[in-house]
């Protein structure tokens, strides 16, 4: 889905001009991972639905917090919806850094395709972000985390641009839960790598996609802010979305979270399942994905 406030000719041109290239470097990027469609995939990364519903999760956290005036990074700008959307459709004052070339050309494309000229994309990683000290008011990332070189060192940069009394908002996949989104498949909770690696082979898929990915759990990133302890204050992990989203299943089917969402209703249908497993799951942080809100105190 790519509507809501884009007009037709801009639908027209992103699926002419953004969507096939987004297609072609995800078909390389993930060959052997999913089995979902790569144009349901690639269309999923453009929707402004998507990142709608992205916006609607950080206000349910930091109500009226970011303005057209906040200073907002984000890390991993993909193929570049979050913030060209963001940009034209919220008025954020926003700026990114991305370590992929082809994926900032893609994003380029499309800010260029909704009228914006200048995307102020930096291409680095995350581990060294090119701004300085105390820059930001939110510093966001999604899915990104787990992708990259060195999670504690990404966390370390993020909290070294972001101002005191600013907010970091990093959503992740939990791999202390029973969901793996990339392959799209059920997972088994804190799976060590040498065993994720046998298991998705179990479901015929590519197992040299695991080692790319960091499993991070909730403990794994409470540990990786022990040094900041003293400085932040954690609003949540996530808990509580989950647990709405579990009650209602009222999210967007992005990707393959259809077919989670399909899973979910069967628990739903036994509906003597349903508390039992919110109230194990929010106990052994089961939840999926991690939203990870603090903020800087100092």
């Amino acid at each position: 889905m790519l509507t809501a406030m884009l007009n037709e000719k801009q639908i027209e041109e992103i699926e002419a001009k953004v969507l096939p290239a987004v297609k072609d470097h995800l078909d390389r990027w993930i060959e052997g991972v999913t089995k979902d469609d790569t144009w349901r995939v690639a269309s999923t990364h453009l929707a402004l639905e998507h990142v709608q519903e992205k916006v609607a999760v950080i206000e349910r956290y930091l109500s009226g917090f970011v303005t057209p005036q906040s200073r907002v990074l984000e890390i991993g700008t993909g193929f570049g919806a979050f913030i060209t959307y963001t940009r034209a459709y919220y008025s954020w004052k926003i700026c990114g850094c991305e370590p992929d070339q082809i994926a900032i050309d893609c994003s380029i494309r499309l800010a260029n395709v909704i009228g914006i000229q200048s995307l102020p994309i930096v291409h680095s990683p995350g581990e060294a972000l090119a701004f300085a000290d105390n820059s930001f008011d939110l510093v966001y990332s999604s899915n990104v985390l787990e992708h990259v070189a060195d999670p504690g060192k990404v966390l370390a940069e993020a909290m070294r641009v972001l101002r005191s009394g600013g907010y970091l908002f990093f959503t992740f996949p939990n791999y202390g839960s029973w969901w793996e989104g990339h392959y799209g498949i059920p997972w088994l909770p804190y799976l060590p790598k040498w065993a994720a690696r046998f298991y998705v082979r179990l479901y015929g898929r590519d197992a040299r996609y695991v080692d790319t990915l960091h499993l991070l759990t909730v403990p794994k990133i409470e540990s990786l802010l022990k040094p900041w302890k003293n400085q932040i204050t954690i609003r949540t992990f996530g808990q509580d979305l989950w647990q709405e989203r579990m009650k209602t299943l009222n999210f967007g089917e992005w990707g393959s979270t259809s077919r989670l969402k399909r899973m979910l209703r069967i628990i739903h249908g036994l509906r003597f399942l349903l508390r039992p497993a919110i109230f194990v799951g929010s106990v052994m942080r089961w939840y999926y994905p991690i939203v990870l809100v603090l903020r800087k105190d100092r």
